[in-house]
């Protein structure tokens, strides 16, 4: 429309207002800045060109030449049709048909679908969702992932009402209850049908006892045009036979706003619900199996929707979602500094600018950029070339890619004609990472726009730091310590679920964090935490049901939080070397964990530029006393009938580890074997997704020999953990990560405690970009 309505102004209304305002023939127009490069040229290319130009005589004549420019270019881009504009509209329209999607509907159980059945469709990869519903006669709180664009995971908690359970629902737990885990697969590639889609999913594959599971295929398509979606699928299991579900959002092409997301639903209920015999004994009676209700989103995060329930309830559901993988954040980076861009400084070294003075020059402007200047030499290569040499800690960008512009741009506005290289040294955690060698022929170029970023990685890439400047011919010009201490202050959180004495117990509290440099090379970490709040004190920490045969390494750690309102979780000290050529070690003592402390070491091999990586590493652990800093010697073991022994126990752990990282994926997997801190031997294997923004979402499963029972088949743990950038929820950068972890089940078998900071960890941080 509006590319239509200026052609429309230029070819009837500019000509009617150029003759009225006709300049004489011998009028000249001046086309400041270079607009018209060959001004006869241009004329002479039609009749819509040159009306153009005679509007710029006309604003020649009216004494605004100076804005002629500005005004006849978005006028001389509309008068043709192959036109800048034009292209740029039509990518719009091309971008908006391809993207253009009904509004998404999450159903009860939290995936993709209707009101109780599943559809084909899913969010983009990155989106969270959390809510809750009554669907009667059960409660269901849960959670929805999206890992990939193909993949979508869901938990639920589905909750009986008004059926207590049959062994602690008289003590504190209440009503009966289920955890369930549901999957889902898309099976036709991104670039395949428009607007169809096939999937593959099975809910309650995982759970506290299979009791809901089913296993379907589902087709949906979107008529576009009619603002409608259809869905229909087969399934076996707890859904039974063939279902289907239509989406009506007839107000979807208007303009009104609060009537847009608004859609009309139904579904073909297929669930067995007087056969399946883990149903609600009150929800097994069915008057009509078609669902029909209203959901409504708004501001495309919160979605509410409301429901007959087998023509004889009525169900109602609220939930919330954020694309917490894809987003830049909650706020802008607005405490950030601006990228280096001025004064521009590329004086020789020597009488007019002193090495010292263009060391604290450097300092000075690496501080202001957010990055820590530690040490600046300058030395004489074996070619007699004069080159710079820096190491830089990196306390504040989780990026690598926002490290290397700053150090780009930098570098390339301040670095001295009669330097050949500078070398950048990158140092994490009192550990040497890598290093880049920029020439300062290609920073010029970078500086002068003829090479870009990519162009940088490919002249400069990450490499090995082989060697430290010669000691003959150098000469340092700037040293500083390490900060002594750095403070921060983050959230704690808590949870356990499945107490005997409630549902769903918790802990909030304040974990602060020092940590810094002894001696420029020793680092460590004091990690008081502070509870507030917690509904944990009348927990149990034996499970009376299955209790644990093995010792308890871990199961009694909530005796911790119980006797204690302040803790010291964390008190250690550790020493890192880069060994060069890709091979580090460290070292580490003191108070590992809230549980346990002692010492530990690691080996690791890990090149710059490799997806691989391999290490060692081992502990000898004490645990540590529930109340006070000492330390025990002794652990809980469970006999049977509340019976409890303590026995000896000094702790060891020690695995060898296999690291690859898929960069096509941004997945993360690590196998670990060896022994494990119950003294149980197997082996564990982690995978870790990294979305674009940083976060990640892990999951991890252990098989070892301990033989523990859980509802009397062999336990494995599992569980999954979700770490947040910190940052995105503040106006400046942050390393910082807020973590939550929640195993299946608290158990002793494949425990691990914490021995320090990894180095493989400490390393990806610095050398990866999500």
């Amino acid at each position: 429309m509006i590319v239509k309505t200026s052609t429309f102004l230029i070819k009837r209304l500019l000509p009617r207002l150029c003759n009225f305002l006709r300049p004489p023939a011998s009028s000249i127009c001046s086309w400041p800045f270079g607009l018209w490069p060959n001004g006869q040229e241009q004329i002479s290319r039609g009749r819509q060109a040159q009306k153009v130009t005679k509007l710029g005589l006309v604003l020649r004549r009216l004494n605004v030449c100076q804005l002629t420019p500005f005004l006849l270019l978005p006028l001389s881009l509309l008068s043709n049709e192959n036109h800048l504009f034009y292209d740029l509209c039509l990518v719009e329209s091309i971008n908006k048909k391809i993207n253009d999607q009904l509004p998404f509907v999450y159903n009860y159980s939290l995936l993709g679908g209707y009101f109780n059945m599943p559809s084909a469709r899913m969010q983009r990869a990155g989106t969270f969702m959390v809510g809750g519903g009554t669907v009667p006669p059960y409660n269901i709180y849960g959670i929805n992932i999206q890992p990939f664009d193909h993949l979508e995971l869901s938990g639920n908690y589905r909750v009986f009402k008004s059926l207590l359970d049959p062994v602690f629902g008289s003590e504190g737990f209440g009503n009966y209850a289920n955890r369930i885990g549901n999957v889902k697969f898309g099976l036709l590639p991104e670039d395949g049908l428009p607007n169809f889609w096939i999937a593959a999913g099975a809910d309650d594959f995982i759970g506290s006892g299979n009791q809901f599971d089913s296993q379907y295929v589902v087709a949906t398509r979107q008529w576009l045009p009619l603002c409608l979606e259809t869905s229909l699928g087969c399934s076996k299991g707890r859904i039974k036979g063939l279902f289907g579900g239509l989406i009506w959002s007839p107000f979807y092409r208007t303009s009104l706003f609060f009537l847009k997301n608004l859609s009309f639903v139904a579904e073909y209920d297929a669930i067995n619900y007087k056969r399946h015999l883990p149903e609600h004994p009150d929800g097994r009676s069915v008057s009509s199996r078609i669902n029909t209700g209203l959901v409504y989103q708004s501001h495309e995060t919160l979605q509410l929707a409301v429901s007959s329930i087998r023509g004889e309830k009525v169900g109602a559901s609220a939930m919330l979602h954020y694309p917490l993988g894809t987003s830049e954040g909650l706020l802008k980076k607005k405490d950030d500094p601006a990228i280096y861009t001025n004064p521009v400084d590329l004086e020789p070294l020597g009488v007019y600018r002193p090495e010292r003075e263009f060391a604290q020059e450097l300092a000075y402007n690496f501080d202001a950029q957010g990055l820590d200047l530690f040490e600046v030499y300058l030395f004489v290569n074996c070619c007699g070339k004069q080159e710079l040499w820096l190491k830089i800690v990196n306390n504040r960008y989780r990026e690598e890619r926002d490290l290397r512009a700053r150090l780009q741009h930098l570098l390339a506005a301040l670095a001295p004609e009669n330097i050949e290289y500078i070398t950048v040294v990158i140092e994490a955690d009192a550990l040497i990472s890598h290093s880049y060698q920029f020439r300062t022929e290609d920073l010029r170029r970078y500086h002068c726009g003829i090479i870009g970023d990519y162009e940088m990685t490919i002249l400069s890439p990450q490499k090995e730091v082989t060697s430290l400047p010669p000691q003959e011919s150098c000469s340092i010009l700037f040293h500083k310590n390490k900060r002594i201490w750095t403070f921060t202050v983050r959230p704690q959180f808590n949870t356990y679920f499945g107490s005997a004495k409630g549902k769903f117990k918790y802990a909030v509290g304040m974990l602060a964090s020092i940590e810094g440099y002894i001696f420029n090379e020793i680092y460590y970490n004091i990690q008081p935490a502070y509870s507030i709040y917690s509904t944990i004190s009348d927990m149990s920490i034996s499970d009376r049901i299955n209790p644990s045969k093995i010792i308890n390494v871990r199961t009694d750690s909530i005796l911790y939080y119980q006797k204690n309102r302040i803790l010291l979780e964390q008190a250690y000290l550790q020493k890192n070397w880069n060994m060069r050529h890709g091979f580090f070690s460290r070292i580490a003592a003191g108070y590992f964990e809230v549980a346990y402390g002692g010492v530990s070491s690691e080996f690791l091999y890990y090149p710059v530029g490799s997806a691989w990586a391999f290490g060692i590493d081992g502990a000898c652990l004490l645990k540590r006393r529930y109340e006070g800093f000492q330390f025990t010697t002794h652990v809980r073991r469970c006999l049977g009938n509340d019976e409890v022994q303590y026995v000896d126990f000094v702790g060891a752990q020690g695995f060898l580890s296999v690291y690859y990282s898929s960069k096509p994926l941004d997945i993360d997997f690590k196998l670990s074997g060896g022994q494990f801190l119950a003294r149980d031997r197997g082996v564990r294997g982690e995978a870790s997704h990294t979305f674009k923004n940083g976060t990640r979402l892990g999951l991890w499963y252990t098989m070892t020999n301990a033989h523990d029972k859980v509802n009397g088949s062999t336990y494995f743990d599992k569980g999954f953990v979700l770490s947040v950038p910190l940052d995105l929820f503040l106006v400046q950068s942050s390393r910082t990560y807020v973590t939550y972890a929640m195993s299946a089940w608290l158990r002793d078998i494949g425990a691990k405690a914490c021995t320090g900071k990894e180095l493989y960890l400490s390393l990806r941080e610095e050398r990866v970009s999500p």
